[in-house]
């Protein structure tokens, strides 16, 4: 970023568009609907996440339905990849539980591209002996678990890592802030290559850059929230962290695309 002193505004401004777009992001953490965590927040549409995408340079994203917790999980999926058709870069996180002989809430669709569970919301824990069947799914489909460790703890989240590494796990980090766990979470990240901390709520001074020092930038994914939150908060935290640009570029869009390249569908 160059000396800003003499620039106009319209400089600035593209001077910011200029290096958003350098870093290619794809957005791990779009949402449809809206929900009781954030109060506060917009109704999420298809129209005002294409609005988001397009004003702040966001090339691509993993879309998610806040109605997956409020209704039965194959309905839910249902709604969610009805809503993104049509939209070549968005993929879907579907709502998954325990695979037995009477849960059918998996869509055998291209658009899907990772699962998330909710082991608190549904009261099942997060145990091989539970989710087992789940994870021997998603490795063989080499798809992503998504978990909120508001859901969980992070101790199952190590069982079930080293149960299954060639399941990608992506910790995300709302709708509590996850700083205060953040000796564990480094620590598990340490321990199990497999796991992966979404940072929306990963804000600390230097934290990104000893994440990136101590684990790696290949570890990291970024997520918006969006609509929740403002997307420029999780851009912003790459965009001006001391990272290279090949850093920031992992961050902010590589690894996810790398993962999700590996799904078999």
């Amino acid at each position: 970023m160059g000396n800003r002193k003499d620039h106009t505004r319209a400089d600035v401004v593209k001077e910011l568009r200029d290096e958003i777009n350098a870093l290619e992001i794809f957005d791990a953490e779009a949402w449809l609907g809206k929900s009781a965590a954030f109060p506060l927040m917009e109704e999420g549409t298809a129209g005002l996440l294409d609005e988001l995408q397009r004003r702040h340079g966001i090339k691509g994203a993993l879309v998610s339905h806040w109605l997956q917790k409020k209704h039965p999980v194959y309905e839910s999926n249902k709604h969610l990849l009805d809503n993104i058709e049509g939209h070549e870069n968005w993929h879907a996180v579907i709502t998954g539980l325990p695979l037995f002989p009477e849960d059918k809430w998996f869509i055998d669709s291209p658009k899907v591209k990772a699962v998330r569970v909710y082991p608190s919301t549904f009261f099942f824990p997060l145990a091989d002996w539970c989710t087992g069947s789940l994870c021997s799914m998603l490795e063989e489909k080499r798809m992503p678990l998504f978990v909120f460790h508001t859901e969980t703890n992070l101790g199952d989240i190590h069982g079930l890592a080293k149960r299954f590494p060639a399941m990608k796990i992506v910790l995300e980090s709302q709708v509590k802030k996850i700083i205060y766990h953040a000796r564990t979470v480094l620590a598990l990240m340490k321990e199990c290559p497999s796991v992966y901390l979404e940072i929306s709520n990963w804000h600390g001074s230097g934290l990104l850059e000893y994440t990136a020092e101590n684990i790696g930038s290949s570890r990291m994914i970024l997520g918006s929230f969006m609509p929740a939150n403002d997307p420029l908060v999780s851009v912003g935290l790459v965009l001006h962290s001391n990272l290279s640009l090949a850093g920031k570029k992992m961050i902010a869009g590589g690894n996810i695309r790398e993962i999700l390249s590996g799904v078999r569908t």
